[in-house]
C-alpha cells in the first residue's frame, strides 16, 4: 500500500508502509538477537540502535537510551529465567517476539524522524533513514549467516 507524505515532505519518494515495516522488522530481529544473559549490549551496539532511531536531539537520545535499557532489561530477565522447560521456552519465544515487535516500532518511528531531521538540519542532503536500515540489515544478516 503506497502512501504519500505530508506536504512538508519530499513527495518524490512515496512511502511504502509494507516495505518500511518489513525492513524495520528484519532489523529488529537482528537487534533482538544481540541480547543475551551473558553479555549486555555494548556501548557501540547501543549507539547503533539509537542512531537507527534518528532522535534528532540530545534530549531525544536520552529518552531513546532509557527505552533501550528497559527493552534490554525486560528481555534479559526472561532469558535469565529460562530453565529449559517447555513452559519456559514458550515464555522466551513470547518475550523475543514482543521485544522484536517493540524494536520494530522504535525503528519505524525513526524513519519519519530521520526524514524530518534531514530536512531541517541537513537541507535534505543527509542520509536516508531507510537506506541506513537497509545497510544495517545487509551487513548484520551477512554476519549472522
Amino acid at each position: 500500500m503506497k502512501q504519500t507524505r505530508d506536504e512538508n515532505a519530499d513527495a518524490a519518494h512515496p512511502l511504502d508502509t509494507a516495505m518500511d515495516e518489513e525492513l524495520a522488522r528484519r532489523a529488529a530481529e537482528l537487534l533482538t538477537a544481540w541480547v543475551s544473559t551473558s553479555t549486555p549490549l555494548t556501548e557501540s551496539q547501543g549507539w547503533t540502535i539509537i542512531g537507527l532511531q534518528h532522535m534528532g536531539s540530545a534530549q531525544g537520545e536520552m529518552y531513546a537510551w532509557g527505552k533501550l535499557g528497559t527493552w534490554e532489561q525486560q528481555l534479559t530477565a526472561v532469558l535469565a529465567a529460562d530453565d529449559g522447560s517447555e513452559e519456559s521456552g514458550h515464555r522466551v519465544r513470547e518475550a523475543k517476539r514482543a521485544a522484536t515487535s517493540d524494536m520494530r516500532d522504535m525503528l519505524l518511528a525513526g524513519i519519519p524522524s530521520g526524514e524530518r531531521t534531514n530536512r531541517i538540519w541537513r537541507n535534505g542532503l543527509g542520509p536516508d533513514p531507510r537506506e541506513e536500515l537497509r545497510r544495517f540489515v545487509e551487513k548484520h544478516a551477512e554476519q549472522e549467516a
